[in-house]
């Protein structure tokens, strides 16, 4: 188990040295924590921030890390809480986007019903412009992701309940749980993959629906 050393306060002042800062860092408390923190949040000499944020670093290290087996379990309870917190992120910004495509495409047949009604001519010929196939599929998907998210969020909320370490509590900053990677041998997901499986999927509007209409069997 790490020692910490303690120290008197010299005054309630913010640490106004390197020495202060490497004090507090070692002293490794949550009200060192707060000092360095408001420390930072004063000092406008770039040199002096660098090295308070390497002193904050050293001081969270000392106060987060774990002093028995209990402890060690509800610290990586945090560092996945965190994961699921990002990937919740991840979906929603998923959602954002799907709606925004599925906006755009609304107004998108909206023009495509009067330009078939000015060109009756060309009706059957045109009418492939405009197909609604994948927006039907994507309101499905939609759903999925939605309640993808409120599972998420129920388990954040059993896993929290379940940490009891005061100091981890209500989470442990995100900065700090960024320093460590527990390289599990399955990953919880992998964010980074289209929000479906299927090999034609058109969920990522970015690219516009202009591609997607050329995936079609348009037969001409």
């Amino acid at each position: 188990m790490t020692t910490k050393k303690t120290i008197k306060p010299k005054t309630k002042n913010l640490p106004a040295s390197e020495i202060d800062l490497q004090v507090l860092a070692h002293e490794g408390t949550k009200e060192a924590i707060n000092k360095i923190e408001a420390y930072l949040k004063s000092e406008k000499d770039p040199e002096k921030k660098d090295y308070a944020e390497m002193a904050l670093e050293e001081c969270e290290l000392f106060y987060y890390s774990p002093a028995n087996e209990k402890e060690e379990e509800e610290f990586l309870l945090c560092y996945i809480i965190q994961e699921k917190e990002d990937y919740i992120l991840e979906l929603e910004m998923k959602i954002d986007r799907m709606s925004a495509g599925m906006d755009r495409f609304a107004l998108e047949k909206k023009v495509h019903e009067k330009v078939l009604l000015k060109h009756k001519n060309k009706k059957e010929d045109w009418k492939y412009f405009c197909l609604d196939d994948y927006v039907s599929m994507d309101r499905q998907k939609l759903e999925e992701l939605k309640e993808s998210i409120a599972y998420e969020k129920a388990w954040i909320a059993e896993a929290k309940k379940i940490i009891t370490t005061a100091r981890y509590k209500p989470c442990i900053p995100k900065r700090h749980l960024e320093h460590f990677d527990f390289d599990f041998d399955e990953e919880m997901d992998d964010y980074d993959d289209d929000c479906c499986d299927c090999d034609d999927c058109c969920c990522d509007y970015d690219d516009g629906f202009e591609d997607e209409i050329k995936k079609s069997d348009v037969p001409f």
